[in-house]
């Protein structure tokens, strides 16, 4: 299921009858993706978001923002991410 985003209308005034008009997001794929069925898609929300969702899962999709998403993508290209330890249940 592909998130909405819903916008009101330039046309409606302050009261409570507004028009809101909704719209899925625009995908892109993200440049560092290659070739093959493992690719990470982003689309802009509101609110200085940015949706993310994997080619595999595209119904799964994670919101952040981008400063939280900066140190991430930073943490990718100096090699330094490392994997978190398996969880383990009791």
């Amino acid at each position: 299921m592909t998130t909405l985003i819903w916008q009101k209308s330039s046309y409606s005034e302050a009261a409570s009858s507004c028009i809101y008009l909704a719209a899925s997001p625009t995908w892109q794929k993200s440049s560092f993706s290659g070739e093959g069925d493992a690719c990470l898609y982003l689309a802009n929300a509101p609110a200085e978001a940015i949706h993310l969702r994997e080619s595999d899962a595209p119904d799964v999709i994670v919101t952040t923002t981008p400063a939280r998403l900066r140190p991430l993508i930073s943490a990718i290209k100096a090699g330094t991410l490392t994997q978190a330890p398996a969880q383990t249940t009791p």
